[in-house]
């Protein structure tokens, strides 16, 4: 591959980063919204109405193509997506209650770092005692300790804010913690529909479809079964208060805000597969790892410039700056191993 391929594909996957790290700012900025309502458009744009369009677009023969492939091949992506889905709902729940720029770093160093661990456990246990399971490892342990002092910055920053029930908001953002964790727990399945899914990409490329877009029946399947979770979840909460009247109240702001959140996601995920694609195996290492990166700093940057760190004390910034720093190395080693 020429540099100027390897310099345009590490661009693209630069610039998915900072996609993903932007996917939720405009729930910042809709101001006569709940966040259900955003998320459902959201989830109807990014998880069902785009992937679908790019399987019709890009697939020349899609019903084939499924009809081709294996029945525990569609039910692994079906399954892992629905797993992946939950991880999705609860990273957007994780933002609501501790803000982005603690929420993200936390999922996503647990999502590149058990992305990596959790196969190898499943599939080559031996490798564990090898040198890219030492990575792994040691990956996981910088990860742990890099989540425990962004939590400990948010905390510092929470215990600041006025609040009439400064305990109550400190347990508020413990809780919201845990569901940040479980976020990155689940997350990483997205990795294992496309691993244990993969002959539907093999017969998307026998029947004529391009390498590049051969995978985007394998995004529909999976990212339809986290879109029946997402939508029956918000639907519920729309239920349970008057939220749901915020579609008549201000239609605009939550068609408008909904659909950049899934646009901004959708292209991001569709970006970073053309652009590690184009780096052939650095681009589930090298590339991954900027990505990674690049979407955890972004979020920081819009939850300073959204004033979620406004009037926080020092030591939340030096406890976020030290979290930061060890969820950038535990990402590169979790990338170097993969």
């Amino acid at each position: 591959m020429q540099s100027f391929g390897i310099l345009g594909a590490f661009l693209l996957i630069l610039i998915s980063g900072v996609l993903n790290g932007s996917a939720a700012a405009p729930l910042k900025y809709a101001k006569h919204s709940e966040w259900e309502n955003l998320w459902f458009v959201q989830t109807i744009v990014a998880m069902l109405l785009f992937p679908w369009v790019l399987v019709w677009a890009t697939i020349p023969q899609p019903i084939a193509v499924f009809r081709n492939s294996s029945g525990p091949a569609l039910a692994a992506a079906a399954g892992f997506g629905f797993g992946w889905g939950l991880g999705t709902l609860l990273y957007i729940i994780g933002v609501v209650m501790v803000g982005m720029s603690v929420s993200f770093a936390i999922i996503l160093s647990l999502t590149a770092t058990l992305g990596s661990l959790l196969p190898l456990i499943v599939q080559h246990p031996q490798d564990l005692r090898s040198w890219r399971g030492h990575l792994l490892m040691a990956s996981l342990a910088i990860t742990i300790l890099g989540i425990g002092l962004c939590a400990l910055a948010g905390a510092a920053r929470t215990q600041e804010e006025p609040s009439p029930a400064p305990e109550q908001a400190v347990r508020h953002f413990w809780q919201g913690i845990i569901v940040c964790v479980l976020s990155g727990i689940f997350s990483p399945m997205l990795n294992f529909a496309f691993a244990f899914g993969e002959p539907i990409t093999s017969a998307a490329r026998k029947l004529g479809t391009s390498p590049v877009w051969a995978a985007n029946g394998l995004w529909a399947i999976a990212l339809s079964a986290a879109f029946g979770l997402n939508a029956v979840y918000c639907l519920w909460r729309l239920g349970l208060s008057t939220s749901c009247t915020r579609f008549l109240d201000a239609p605009w702001e939550n068609l408008v805000a909904g659909s950049m959140m899934g646009l901004l996601f959708f292209v991001s995920v569709i970006t970073y597969g053309i652009g590690a694609d184009k780096l052939g195996h650095w681009g589930t290492s090298t590339g991954w790892a900027i990505y990674m990166c690049a979407t955890v700093f972004i979020a920081n940057l819009w939850g300073i410039a959204t004033g979620e760190w406004r009037n926080a004390p020092k030591k939340s910034y030096v406890f976020l700056g030290a979290g930061l720093l060890a969820i950038t190395v535990a990402i590169i080693l979790a990338a170097s191993a993969s």
